[in-house]
C-alpha cells in the first residue's frame, strides 16, 4: 500500500470509530481491518497521541490485557458495556474477538476467531 501516513492514520482511526458498544478487539485486529496487518504498535501509538474522541477502552492487547495505567477506568467502561474483566484481562465480551460462543456451539467445535485471524 502506498498511502501517505496521514491516510493510513485516518483509515486506522476510522476502524476504531466503527467499534460498537460491547465490542472488544485487539490492536492487531484494528490494524488488519484497516489494511495494515502487523502494524499493531502503530494502532497503540495513534490511540496514545490522537486528540480525537475515540472508544479507546474497546481495544486491548492480544492477551486481552488492559491499558497500563488506565486499568481501573478501562475496566469500568468495558464492564458497563457487558464485558467480563478479571485479573486485568478481558475474559469475554458481547461482540468481537473475546465473544464467548454459546455452550452448544463450543461443543460443536465453533471458534471465536475473527475472520482475519
Amino acid at each position: 500500500m502506498n498511502d501517505s501516513s496521514a491516510d493510513r492514520d485516518e483509515r486506522i482511526i476510522a476502524v476504531i470509530r466503527s467499534l460498537r458498544e460491547g465490542e472488544v478487539v485487539t490492536y492487531g485486529d484494528i490494524a488488519a481491518d484497516a489494511g495494515y496487518p502487523r502494524k499493531s504498535r502503530l494502532v497503540g501509538r495513534l490511540l496514545a497521541i490522537t486528540d480525537d474522541d475515540l472508544p479507546w477502552w474497546r481495544v486491548v492487547n492480544s492477551a486481552g490485557r488492559l491499558v497500563p495505567g488506565h486499568e481501573d477506568e478501562q475496566r469500568g467502561l468495558l464492564m458497563a458495556e457487558g464485558a467480563i474483566v478479571r485479573d486485568g484481562r478481558v475474559r469475554s465480551a458481547p461482540v468481537g474477538r473475546f465473544r464467548t460462543a454459546p455452550r452448544a456451539a463450543r461443543s460443536a467445535g465453533a471458534t471465536n476467531r475473527p475472520p482475519h485471524g
